[in-house]
């Protein structure tokens, strides 16, 4: 017992040092105050930018989010400033504004509370910590996510916390005999996620939980439960929208709010399946000027291997060659769900952070399972 927790510590620190390192050498980046005196430097930025002129100077968008935040704390209706996504997810950045007076400061604690629930979820998987680590250490220091440390705040990491925990307590909620209060939990995660960005991914993650009870579970106390606290998930929207009802909208104005933001988001609607073309050969559609096909610097060889693998277990589960866990399935359902919903338009691979991890989980699931085949003539 003594040689696992040591052999665990030593990969704990294995798996998080080039983390830890990004965040040592960008100490002052992530820490260091007086965002608040640069404010009026970054709300002329906006005011010059691709934002609001047609002819305009071009900032990044962590500009852009870091200046949104700081208006937010300021108390600006966010319907004036920002139309692309509802306003929770700058709220947050306002909240690392207001704690450490640095829009950027709050990316790291979210980051962290991702792994740890990835991490859970894996070993609720493999019922073995170890074996959870193994796809864990790849999605930590994959270059896509150590690039969220280049580059914040950005609206991805802030949501991805809340879509791991949304999963995670939704398989509680059907592992567990009491099922309510985990439902009711996974709820409020989901508002979350449609409160940060384009309801389109909550919707998404909604339906996978759906398809779940449709082709795996009676429609009993559990269906039920699961029913009821689903709209605690519009409450978190509507409650993130709280400073636009004190300026005189009603609610249903509000959901009007995301029937336009719907509308903005349709015209991505272009190049359907040209997800598989990145995940798999690295040739990223974009969208602007010529439309050209360009290559991801953060692609890795490793993605289309996973997304093999994990097409693999799937097939062998249709076969009926692999048994599979309830929590298996509604992961399985998330990967199918998830992957149509980035093929049907344009995507990026700013988009992969909730799918990498579990096509990690599955790859390496489907690799110990053929072994474990081969070496024992049976199926796991």
């Amino acid at each position: 017992m003594k040689n696992k927790k040591t052999v665990f510590i030593v990969l704990a620190i294995a798996i998080f040092f080039q983390s830890m390192y990004q965040i040592y050498v960008q100490r002052d980046f992530f820490f260091s105050p007086g965002f608040m005196k640069q404010f009026p430097a970054y709300e002329r930025a906006y005011y010059a930018s691709q934002y609001v002129k047609k002819n305009p100077s071009i900032i990044p968008d962590e500009t852009f989010e870091s200046f949104v935040g700081g208006a937010f704390l300021q108390g600006k209706n966010p319907i004036l400033i920002v139309h692309e996504h509802p306003p929770m997810g700058r709220y947050i950045i306002g909240l690392s504004i207001f704690l450490f007076d640095n829009p950027r400061t709050i990316i790291i604690p979210l980051l962290f509370i991702s792994f740890f629930g990835i991490f859970l979820i894996n070993r609720y998987i493999f019922k073995n910590d170890i074996l959870a680590l193994l796809p864990f250490i790849v999605f930590v220091n994959e270059p896509l996510v150590i690039n969220k440390f280049h580059y914040a705040p950005l609206l991805e990491p802030i949501q991805l916390p809340f879509i791991i925990f949304s999963l995670y307590f939704f398989i509680k909620g059907i592992n567990e005999k009491k099922s309510f209060h985990w439902f009711a939990l996974s709820a409020i995660m989901l508002g979350f996620v449609i409160s940060i960005r384009f309801f389109i991914l909550g919707a998404a993650i909604a339906f996978a939980m759906l398809c779940y009870f449709f082709l795996f579970q009676k429609f009993g106390k559990k269906f039920v439960a699961f029913l009821t606290t689903l709209p605690l998930s519009l409450v978190v929207l509507i409650f993130s929208y709280t400073r636009t009802i004190q300026d005189g909208y009603s609610i249903f104005e509000i959901f009007g709010v995301q029937k336009y933001i719907l509308f903005y988001h349709k015209s991505k609607f272009v190049n359907p399946f040209s997800f598989f073309d990145l995940i798999m050969f690295n040739r990223w559609h974009t969208w602007w000027a010529d439309r050209a096909i360009i290559s991801d610097p953060h692609w890795i060889i490793i993605w289309p291997i996973a997304l093999l693998l994990t097409a693999a277990f799937i097939l062998c589960v249709l076969l009926k060659k692999i048994k599979i866990t309830n929590i298996e399935k509604i992961l399985l359902l998330w990967i199918a769900v998830y992957c149509g919903l980035l093929s049907v338009g344009t995507t990026t691979t700013r988009y992969f952070l909730p799918l990498l991890p579990f096509l990690y989980l599955f790859s390496i699931l489907f690799l110990l399972r053929v072994y474990y085949f081969f070496s024992k003539n049976k199926i796991l």
